[in-house]
């Protein structure tokens, strides 16, 4: 998602990380830890109230850019809970 990345033995508690490769195993949240850690409390995926703020519609300067497009827009729904896309009827990406 960034322009670095940074490899990291361990996170402590409470801090933010971002894991690559297990989008395809995860849907929305997930709890990760070592097999051997039994104390582990999964943490629920948060429900937001809130419908979101901001509409904007996007299209591709090049057609053929529509799959990245569509592949961007699918990972940041993926990444953030409040993202909604959606197609028009008129064909505009929302």
């Amino acid at each position: 998602m960034g322009k670095k990345q940074e490899s990291v033995e361990d996170v402590p508690c409470g801090n933010t990380v971002a894991l690559v490769g297990l989008d395809q195993f995860i849907t929305k949240s997930a709890t990760l830890t070592n097999e051997k850690e039994v104390e582990a409390h999964p943490i629920c995926a948060m429900k937001f109230s809130v419908s979101p703020v901001v509409r904007a519609a996007v299209q591709c300067k090049v057609a053929s850019d529509l799959p990245k497009l569509v592949e961007g827009l699918k990972r940041l729904a993926k990444s953030d809970p409040m993202v909604m896309c959606t197609i028009e009827e008129s064909g505009s990406t929302l």
